[in-house]
Formats: C-alpha cells, structure tokens, sequence
C-alpha cells in the first residue's frame, strides 16, 4: 500500500471555505486510524499547515508499517526506535536480512528535527487513541517519578507530582543560533523592492515577527487605524496562508510615526491596489498579485510568492547570509527585541513574556528555548558590566 496524503475543500454556509486533509491508500480510501486523529486536531483549534504536516509525517509512519507488514495497533517502543532508525537514515531497515527492490521505500536522510517531529506525530497519534481506549499505551510509553530537585528563577514554586511520561526515543538536536539580520540588512532588502506592496510585506515582518501565514492572511478589516494595531486572526484563507498559536493583537504605532512607511502605505492602498478586481473576486485581502497581465490577478499572495520573493531580493542585494527567508525576520525582531530589554535594564522574565505576547508562542518555555542564545547573551553582559563597575 502507497499511502497518499489529499486535502479537500469544504465549502460552509457563510462562504468561508474549510481545507481538510486525509491520509489515504491506494484506493483514495481514507485510513481511519489517522482520519480520525487528523479531525480531532483540527475541531481541537490546531493550525493547517499544522494538520499538514501531521499528515505528511503520518505519511511516512504508515509506509514503514508497511514494509514490516505490523499492524498499527501492535507498534511497541523497540519498533518506535526502529521507525526512528529508518527515518533518519533515509530508509534503512535493522533487520539485515530485509532488502527494498521497491525504491519508493528509499526515503532521503532527514535532520534530527525533522525526525523528531516525526516521532512528535507519532507520538500524538496513540495518545489519541489511548484516550479513545482503541491502543494501549504500556507497549509504548514509560512513566517516571518527577524529579525533587528546587526549581529557581521563574519557574520557582512550581514541581510536579503526578508520574511524567518519558519520550524514550528521542534524537539530540544540534544547538545552533537561528540567525537574524542586522539593521542595515533590513533596510538594504527594503530598498531593493521594486513594488510598495513588497516595501511594505518587509516592514511588518521586521517591525512586528508575524509569521508568513499570519501576514499573508492580513484582511484589511484586521487592521484598526485608530488604535494603530493589527488583529492575528485564525481562519482559512483562499491562499492557504494559516495563522498559527494565539490570536492576538499587534502594535503598529512604531510604524505609523514612520513618514517612510506612511507614504509607502498610501501608494500601495490608494493606487497600486486594485480594488475593483478585488471586491468582484469576493476577498478583503491586503496583499495581492499586482501584475495586471496575470490570470492571478487581484488573487492573495501564496506563501511560495513570498519565498521566491525573499530568494530574489538576496540574490539582488547579495547581503552576507546564507539564505533569506520570511521566519529569519520573526528571529530577527525577537532577537533585537531582547538585547532592547537588557539595554533598557528590564528584568529578563518581563523581557521573555513581553516577547512571547508579542510572538503569539503559547508557552513561554518555547520562547526561552528558541532564543536561548539572546537571553545569555544579555546575561553575559550584564555580568561584564557588574565585573566593570566593581574595578
């Protein structure tokens, strides 16, 4: 069996239109072990693209069932750490006596992060189905005593005191810095868009760490002019940009006291913008296809847009990065963001929950975990400053 992962569309009562996505066997059969998870991450609030993924990862699990020929429901903690051998190696089996003739069996060697979120959606799978009492997690899970050890810092006064379960397969994860631009790198891309509706796309991702989908997603009756903010809302777009974690609102006060991004603002809304097309083809989209000899036309931008667009002005202004992307500007806001709270002498937990807000991150502990690097970086030298007033 070649599983397949399908979306479909659903269109509902008001208009809107709900992506879905199935994983399926050769028969365009759903496979209802996994439809019925994919479901209940969906009515549970889960982003799209996060469903996607699930269903791409999925995807690959169910392939190496199949080569082993193992039902779903006799999978143990020895086949996890088999399924983790042959997803990172790029499908090779432990069993020395098995032999692929079939080279779509041959997947490419993934990263440690890319398996482990593998095993991340693994993982959620049987939890599932251990809530639905159709698996039992004592073939595939281990619990543990918590550990007694004092917790300090923000996390003081928190233990707990129920059994955890232990993730016993895991890959470590090289530790590597994200990587953000620098001020006048930002300011060079800016200057080498052509359009004001690519000015612009730069600006907000800088100014603000919105995600691409976030952005992407932007309707202009998300944006109140009067409070100067703009609204994350998660809803599905006809572009299949997807917000992702909380809604929230986004100050843009900084950027209204900018005549620069005024006036670019201005340009794009009151004449590069094509509102006639745009009412006719039923969106309240901000930004758009403005290539008027296009059959996309006055369709939202498509996340692949902002990619190739990104690629290109590297390739035009040539700054020294290895790549430009839209997520290298959500690190580059939260990483200047927390060097901006150590100049300010703000205390490093107001720092990390003012960027997490900012972020729309649900646990601050994923704020602290990505930008790591930024928070002992200030640390370090706010102990350098200490060591220079005490000579």
């Amino acid at each position: 069996m070649v599983a397949k992962v399908l979306d479909s569309v659903q269109r509902l009562p008001d208009g809107k239109e709900l992506v879905r996505w199935h994983l399926v066997d050769d028969n365009y059969q759903v496979i209802k072990p996994v439809e019925q998870f994919l479901r209940f991450k969906q009515s549970s609030g889960s982003a799209i693209g996060t469903i996607k993924t699930y269903a791409e990862k999925l995807k690959a699990f169910w392939k190496y069932l199949d080569i082993k020929v193992l039902n779903w429901q006799d999978f143990d903690l020895e086949e996890m750490a088999e399924f983790n051998h042959w997803y990172l190696t790029g499908g090779l089996l432990l069993d020395e006596n098995f032999v692929s003739s079939n080279s779509e069996n041959i997947l490419v060697p993934r990263n440690e992060s890319t398996v482990n979120l593998a095993l991340t959606a693994v993982v959620q799978f049987y939890d599932f189905h251990v809530r639905r009492k159709t698996f039992d997690d004592k073939n595939l899970c281990v619990y543990r005593k918590p550990r007694r050890e004092k917790q300090s810092g923000m996390f003081a006064g928190y233990r707990k005191e129920s059994p955890v379960k232990v993730r016993l397969v895991k890959n470590k994860e090289r530790e590597k810095f994200p990587g953000c631009l620098t001020p006048d790198q930002v300011r060079t891309l800016i200057n080498a868009c052509y359009q004001n509706r690519d000015k612009l796309i730069l600006w907000l991702l800088a100014d603000t760490g919105m995600r691409k989908g976030e952005l992407l997603g932007l309707h202009w009756s998300d944006i109140d002019w009067n409070a100067r903010t703009l609204k994350i809302v998660r809803r599905d777009n006809i572009n299949q940009a997807y917000a992702k974690g909380r809604e929230r609102e986004l100050s843009i006060a900084g950027l209204m006291t900018n005549r620069e991004f005024c006036k670019i603002l201005s340009k794009y809304s009151d004449i590069d913008y094509p509102h006639d097309v745009v009412k006719n083809l039923g969106h309240d989209m901000v930004f758009v296809v403005l290539h008027k000899g296009s059959a996309s036309y006055g369709k939202p931008l498509e996340p692949q847009n902002l990619n190739k667009l990104l690629k290109r002005l590297h390739q035009k202004t040539d700054i020294d990065i290895t790549r430009v992307y839209p997520h290298l500007f959500r690190h580059t806001f939260a990483t200047h963001n927390i060097r901006k709270g150590r100049e300010k002498g703000q205390d490093q937990e107001k720092t990390a929950k003012s960027v997490q807000r900012q972020l729309g991150h649900k646990s601050i502990a994923t704020t602290l975990d990505i930008y790591e690097h930024s928070f002992d970086e200030a640390e370090m030298l706010n102990e350098m400053e200490r060591v220079t007033e005490g000579k």
